[in-house]
């Protein structure tokens, strides 16, 4: 058996539990009425970092059927709870249409007026370019509504890898020759082993390095998350896999790197191994000690660091000892790194006696 293939077959026994725990948090899944189905799950409008200033970003969720690999057979992310916001059914073009044009009328003449540049972020819990959770129809829909949204300089939505066909590229770029669209992919971390026998992704760094050159060729950005602390590294090993991830895909030239600490979510293997205290998220601390570690001034000229943490500062998000304090300076540090891009911002952070504590339990927790 081939080294790939070792990795993709070798999670038998993590595909079953993760499997196993879906189906007893399904017992609890909030069934839609029809109103619902044509309101998305959230929305909102705050400041982001745009690729050459600060602007705002309007985020839309969909609600949709929901990602087909965590609806699969083989188990879905082993942090991944977004199935029980999914719709228990399809849900038509119609009442996805509806949805989007509910943030749409809402909040297009705020957009219109506002005296900062937007990127709008429509996700669906899954990928955006999968003809089963959005259409075609759909997709071309909201292409056509924002395409003279003047205040609109840049797109995001989320795809797993097999979406991302030339097809696909083709219908983006039909569209779009003067905004800045960007695919945004869960590859979590460089490292194979981990993502598939750790995560339970089912994806390989070829593929994706496959994906990002096809998307260069159409003139498509790419954003990747990664994952800081996937379930079964200590602190310290999550420090050096986020770090070698985030200088490995500076070294390729994709356009961003979104990182994501990790949060707990409910009916997922990771908050299994919460409640058994076999797993704790990661501090701040490792946060900042990644990008420092793997960044220089230089970097960011040519690369967007994004990091928004759900979660963070309760017991289930990237936290530090909890006390407000603390947790304030670190929360604020991390946002003005963001929309500055300077590294110098990293340096404020108020220094607390949990450090200690930190350094301590790093290399057992």
């Amino acid at each position: 058996m081939s080294r790939n293939n070792y990795l993709l077959e070798n999670n038998k026994i993590l595909v079953e539990k993760i499997n196993s725990i879906k189906q007893d948090a399904l017992k609890r899944k909030i069934r839609y009425d029809e109103e619902q189905l044509n309101h998305p799950i959230s929305y909102w409008i705050k400041k982001d970092r745009l690729r050459d200033e600060i602007g705002k970003e309007l985020t839309i969720i969909l609600r949709s059927k929901g990602c087909s690999w965590a609806l699969s057979d083989n188990g879905g992310c082993s942090m991944c709870g977004y199935y029980l916001d999914a719709v228990a059914g399809n849900v038509s073009t119609n009442q996805l249409i509806n949805q989007f044009d509910k943030v749409y009328n809402d909040n297009i003449n705020e957009i219109n007026q506002d005296s900062y540049n937007y990127v709008l972020k429509i996700f669906n819990s899954g990928s955006f370019l999968d003809d089963n959770e959005i259409s075609k129809e759909v997709r071309n829909y909201i292409y056509k509504k924002i395409l003279n949204v003047e205040k609109i300089k840049e797109i995001v939505v989320e795809s797993r890898l097999e979406y991302i066909t030339l097809e696909k590229l083709e219908e983006i770029r039909e569209f779009f020759d003067k905004k800045y669209f960007e695919i945004a992919i869960g590859l979590e971390t460089v490292n194979d082993y981990i993502r598939n026998n750790y995560i339970n992704k089912r994806v390989l760094f070829k593929d994706f390095k496959l994906a990002l050159k096809k998307c260069k060729e159409y003139g498509i950005g790419v954003k990747v998350y990664l994952l800081l602390k996937p379930p079964f590294l200590n602190e310290q090993a999550a420090i050096d896999d986020c770090t070698n991830s985030i200088k490995t895909l500076i070294n390729l030239g994709v356009n961003s790197i979104s990182i994501n600490p990790m949060n707990i979510q409910r009916g997922t293997l990771v908050e299994y191994l919460w409640f058994q205290n076999r797993y704790r998220p990661p501090w701040f601390y490792s946060l900042f000690k990644c990008l420092r570690k793997s960044l220089n001034q230089d970097n960011l000229k040519n690369i967007r660091i994004l990091s928004d943490p759900s979660g963070a500062s309760t017991k289930r998000g990237i936290h530090n000892c909890l006390k407000k304090e603390c947790e304030s300076s670190a929360r604020d540090t991390l946002k003005k790194f963001v929309l500055s891009q300077n590294l110098n911002d990293l340096e404020k952070i108020s220094l607390c006696e949990c450090k200690k504590k930190y350094q301590l339990q790093k290399n057992f927790y």
